[in-house]
This record gives structure tokens, sequence and C-alpha cells, in this order.
């Protein structure tokens, strides 16, 4: 069982250090790149219902293009949006499992496996949906409230009167609640995995009902630590990028001694097949942006040969910078989930660590032996 929490900023301060664990670093970047694959599949899935070649939108955006993208149709706008949808809900799924390992670590189990933490957060998938479905329904419920008011106000010489009058009360009162409301469907995407973590028995409501609880009564501390948590990923992911750039050059380096030349080939194949040079990989093998300390892979890129194992290779590297990005979420994941902890005993003071853990219980011990002889002899004498 691991220290006591101290139910305050320290707790966080050692989220980098708790979330460099092989299995949340594996949960987190399983999940990831599921996301990843579900928002290519319906990327490219609206490119082809939008009439545009397969071909001419790789040779502009990758494998994976993560930037704005517009479609003439409605269906590929809709199928774009709903892969969209779908990849954030699995992001969502791998903060559910790194903070239910942090939770449970917390409760007193640390021997809760990485399968058993996707098993979890595949079970917890229709709690997370419908929690952001209720808030989102709730949004468009408030927006069809205003577009009926937008039909008042077309009737001649009433309708500017009525919405003029209503303006302030309760139209303004309602905008700036729905506003907020809108604001704390986006901090949910972090916020409320945790919190969903923590809540034992699934219930939609409650999770709903916790995570804007900690929005209104616990903004400033869940703020420092969401900054700091921010911060401290960035920073961190820098030094384990760096640590995995010079494996990797390690690696090859000391493969080539027996192999020559082959090796290197190799790796620029696999590079050569990666957006080695987009925005992305240049922030992420930067230590913080605005700060030009920064490494880069752009020279393993010259030279590449034609290997079809160049490939598989590509795959390969792609996995490991998948990790770096893993951890970086993994940390606001650890983060979320103990500063939510240290926030639910200063809002209810409330000890989640005193907890039973969900998925685990202390095997039974047989009381010492000279105790039972000694139980044995007196009911004897009696």
């Amino acid at each position: 069982m691991e220290a006591s929490p101290h139910f305050d900023f320290r707790d966080v301060l050692l989220a980098p250090a708790k979330a460099l664990s092989a299995k949340k670093i594996f949960v987190m970047t399983i999940f990831l790149c599921g996301g990843l694959l579900i928002y290519d599949l319906f990327a490219y899935l609206a490119v082809a219902v939008d009439s545009e070649r397969l071909a001419s939108f790789y040779s502009v955006y990758g494998l994976v293009p993560l930037t704005s993208l517009t479609f003439s149709s409605w269906v590929a706008q809709v199928l774009y949006a709903l892969g969209i949808v779908a990849a954030v809900l699995l992001l969502m799924l791998g903060f559910f499992g790194v903070s239910a390992i942090n939770i449970e670590e917390m409760r007193g189990n640390r021997f809760f496996s990485v399968g058993g933490a996707i098993k979890f957060s595949l079970q917890r998938f229709t709690q997370l949906f419908l929690s952001e479905l209720a808030v989102a329904l709730f949004i468009v419920f408030i927006v069809l409230l205003v577009l009926l008011l937008g039909l008042i106000t077309r009737i001649p010489y009433l309708g500017e009167w009525v919405y003029a009058l209503f303006f302030v009360i309760p139209n303004f009162i309602i905008a700036l609640f729905t506003v907020f409301i809108i604001f704390v469907m986006v901090v949910s995407v972090v916020l409320l995995p945790a919190v969903a973590a923590a809540e034992r028995h699934g219930e939609t409501f409650a999770a709903i009902l916790e995570t804007f609880s900690t929005i209104i009564r616990q903004p400033v501390r869940w703020l420092v630590y969401t900054v700091y948590a921010l911060v401290a990923a960035k920073v961190c992911g820098f030094v384990y990028a760096y640590f995995c750039y010079r494996a990797v050059q390690f690696l090859t380096y000391s493969a080539s001694l027996g192999a020559g030349g082959k090796v290197w080939r190799l790796l620029k194949s696999g590079i050569s097949h990666l957006p080695a040079n987009s925005p992305l990989v240049k922030e992420t093998f930067n230590v913080f942006p605005g700060i030009d300390w920064s490494f880069s892979v752009s020279a393993w890129m010259r030279g590449a040969g034609n290997e079809a194992a160049g490939y598989l290779m590509s795959v390969m590297l792609f996995l490991i910078f998948a990790s770096i990005i893993g951890y970086m979420l993994a940390i606001v994941a650890t983060a979320q989930a103990r500063g939510y902890v240290a926030i639910r005993y200063h809002k209810d003071s409330y000890k989640i660590p005193d907890e039973s853990p969900l998925f685990f219980e202390e095997e039974h011990v047989n009381p010492p032996v000279e105790e039972s002889e000694q139980g044995i002899s007196s009911e004897e004498q009696s």
C-alpha cells in the first residue's frame, strides 16, 4: 500500500513520477491508437463520400490528418463529426483506465493489471457516453428554446418588444448558464473519467453531479492542478521523448556494428513513411512552446531505402512516438485522479483512499496455531 495522501498539491506534484509506469503508459497508448484509428477511418470515409480522391488526400494530409477538414456534402460532414466524437470517447476511456489504476493504488491495490484496467474502462463506456450525451442533450434543448424565441421575434411589431423585454431576465441568465455548461462539457473530457473512476457503482447522474460540483465548489484548486499537469506533461514528455530518441539511436548504432549500414537504411526507410516534419512531431520534440530547445530526427530521413520491412519499421516507430504522447496524457490523467481525491476531501470531507479496492480482496489468514490449540484445550476442559 502506498503512503497516505496529503490531500493537497503534493499529491498532484508527483503525477509525472506516478504516471511513469509501464501499465499506465500502455493503457493510455492503446486507447490513443484506437482513437486515431477510428478518426482516420471516418475521415477517409468522409473523403470518399465527398467524391474526393483518396490518393490526393493522402499525399496532402498523410496517414493521420490531424487538422480541421471541410466537406461539401452534409453526409461527409456528419461522418467526420462522428469520427471526432468516437475518437474523443476512446481518449476518455484511456483517461478513465489510467485514473482507475491510480484510484485503486490509493485504495491499496497496487496489482491492478493492464487487462483489468482496459476491461474496466470498456465496462464503464456506457457511463461516460451517457454522461456526455445527457449534457449535450440539455444544451440542444436550450438551443431549441432560443430557436423558438427567434421565431417569436419574427412576429410583426410585438416580437421585437418581447425579445427586448426578456433579454436580460431570463434570456441572458439562461445563456450565461448554458455557456458555463458548455465549458464544463469541454473540461469533462479530462475530469469526468477521473470522477467516474472514483465512483464505485457506475451511476451516470452521480458522475455528472460530481463533475459539476468540482468545477463549481473548487474551481481555483482544480484549475491550479490542471495547469500544473499540462505544463508538467509537456516538459516531462520532452524528457521521455529525448530518452526514446537516444534509445533508438543506441539500438541502431549497436546493431550496425554487426549488420553494417543495413539497419540505418531500415531506420531511415521507416521514418520516411511517417510525417516526421509535421508540427505535432516538432512540438513534441521541443521542450515547451516558445522556447527553442529541441532535437530533430530529420537527419534520419535522408538516404532512405525501399525495403519492404521499412513499412513494419514505420509501425514500430509510430508506436514509440505514440507512447510519448501516451505518457504525456497519462500525466494529465494521473493528476486529475489524484487531484480529484484531494478536491473531494476538501469539498465533502470524504476520503476516497479509505474505501476498499474494487478489484482486490485480502486473502483469508488463519489464526495462529497456538491460539487454536489453546481454544481447543479450553473447550475440552469445559
